[in-house]
């Protein structure tokens, strides 16, 4: 049940305008210009293109003259500072991560909701009692050092974890006794963009570096001539060998991860942010004696599509490509011919873009964006769909993650009357779980959310969320607040804000 404050705020706040004083808003003269664009043949008049030299003088005047107007107008809101607290009650809420099982143990992350960063727990069971693992608010008393990477071992000896100060990208790894909490004499730098990637023996990792800085430039160079490394434990960075390197190609970005069994190291490489990359690999040979050594073989070369191993399962490669497929597939190559040509299609491209793909308890798990919502579908490795996950609503899941050879899987969802939230699902039954609630002064079960199609001029059809109570009149008189974005290639998912909760009790409606 809302509190009655509240219920009163909403009134006041709905009813605004007509509790100010009435007045007329007097605004700053804004002048115009006489730019006018000529698109193929279209003129289109662009009179305040110089509000966009975000330098001039002139543009920060008005900027600060429209402000003092907004700002005094805002000020005078009746039940504006109760939204605030409202709002900020909605946001400071607990959050889990989603688990994962690492070296016989399980992980995920904890935060109040007013933590600085997120706290990393362990157990033995997944229901079972958490232990400490680290926590990185420990680590600076002003938040100024942050926690930017952790890895257990896969034999569950150490834990490798990297700090990063000052907000830079540069991180340090460090090498903690999983069982006591020892930090060991490890210090592996000039890594960024990279995390680590253990051996199956726990002896050592792989990791991505730069080359060391000058001295008071690090912030400032220039990145190239990107290497990765194996560091064995319990040794200098100094004596860590050389894995990769791309002399022909310095600006090339590249990194490199293990699969789940630690036979194939996978050595993807591309070019910026570019989709297209390149890959190789290396067999290691018996995981529990792996051969770091190991040479390095080509894949796929000439950034001509994506390419994202998935898993390895009795020498076939499954991958996410968008080769032939501008909206991906998952497709089979066998590691002895792994040419397109030899390719098997395991689940062919849609009319929704494959987001994401992951091996999970035995099955090919791939998430598609349809409408701009998200749906999950497990498939087995000869394509064959077998279920459709029955999720919350219309909304986004994300991280769907688990182990190829554990039977349970994860997933978070989220939607404008969802917070993030990680549920447990089991294959064999269908069922998800909530893994933990979140726990949230708002009832989503008095709203609903409700997806509708409008035609563009180009005849392009376009998905709306309209969210809003249940059994509400849809007479035209209800507050609406209505968002779009678009540019970049960028989609604009259905998500959980904590502002629309506050707009919703407040009898408005979230387009």
């Amino acid at each position: 049940m809302r509190q009655p404050a509240f219920a009163t705020l909403a009134a006041l706040v709905l009813a605004a305008p007509s509790l100010l004083p009435a007045q007329r808003l007097e605004y700053p003269p804004t002048r115009t210009d006489s730019v006018v664009d000529d698109y193929h043949g279209h003129r289109v008049p662009d009179p305040y293109r110089w509000l966009e030299d975000l330098n001039s003088p002139e543009t920060a005047r008005w900027v600060a003259a429209q402000n003092r107007v907004s700002s005094a107008y805002l000020a005078a809101l009746p039940g504006r500072d109760a939204l605030r607290q409202r709002i900020t009650e909605l946001w400071n809420y607990p959050r889990v991560s989603t688990p994962y099982f690492e070296g016989g143990r399980w992980y995920l992350s904890r935060n109040t909701g007013l933590q600085r960063q997120s706290v990393i727990y362990t157990r033995r069971r997944l229901l079972g009692p958490e232990q400490l693992a680290l926590d990185p608010n420990a680590l600076s008393p002003d938040g100024s050092i942050a926690l930017s990477g952790f890895s257990p071992s896969p034999d569950g000896r150490y834990v490798a974890f990297a700090q990063s100060e000052g907000g830079a990208d540069w991180a340090t790894y460090y090498v903690r006794d999983a069982a006591t909490g020892r930090q060991l004499s490890d210090t592996v730098r000039w890594i960024k963009f990279s995390g680590v990637s253990w051996t199956h023996d726990g002896r050592g990792f792989f990791y991505g570096r730069y080359p060391e800085p000058q001295a008071g430039k690090s912030l400032q160079v220039a990145l190239s001539d990107r290497t990765l490394y194996y560091h064995a434990v319990g040794t200098p960075q100094s004596a860590d060998r050389l894995i990769y390197q791309r002399t022909d190609d310095p600006q090339l970005f590249f990194g490199g991860s293990l699969d789940e069994t630690g036979r194939y190291l996978f050595v993807f490489a591309r070019h910026g942010t570019s989709s297209k990359n390149e890959l190789y690999y290396a067999d290691l040979g018996d995981p529990r004696h792996p051969n770091v050594a190991a040479p390095i073989r080509p894949l796929y070369t000439g950034h001509d599509a994506e390419y994202e191993p998935l898993e390895v399962v009795n020498g076939t490669l499954y991958l996410r490509t968008d080769r032939d497929a501008p909206k991906r597939k998952i497709v089979a190559a066998s590691l002895a011919d792994p040419s397109p040509a030899a390719w098997r299609t395991i689940v062919p491209e849609g009319t929704g873009v494959i987001e994401g793909a992951s091996m999970v308890a035995g099955r090919v798990a791939v998430t598609t964006l349809e409408d701009v919502a998200s749906v999950i579908r497990l498939y087995s490795l000869d394509g064959k769909l077998q279920r459709t996950v029955k999720l919350p609503g219309l909304g986004s899941a994300s991280a769907v993650s688990g182990r190829f050879d554990r039977p349970e899987m994860f997933y978070t969802f989220t939607s404008p009357l969802y917070p993030s939230t990680v549920f447990r699902y089991d294959p064999i039954t269908g069922i998800s779980r909530a893994f933990e609630q979140p726990k949230l002064t708002f009832d989503p079960s008095r709203y609903e959310t409700k997806r509708v199609f409008y035609t563009s001029k180009d005849g392009t059809r376009v998905p709306m969320f309209i969210t809003l109570r249940k059994g509400a009149t849809l007479d035209g008189a209800n507050p609406t607040m209505l968002y779009a974005y678009g540019g970049f290639d960028i989609s604009t998912l259905p998500t959980f804000r904590a502002d629309v909760p506050a707009w919703l009790e407040l009898g408005g409606i979230w387009v």
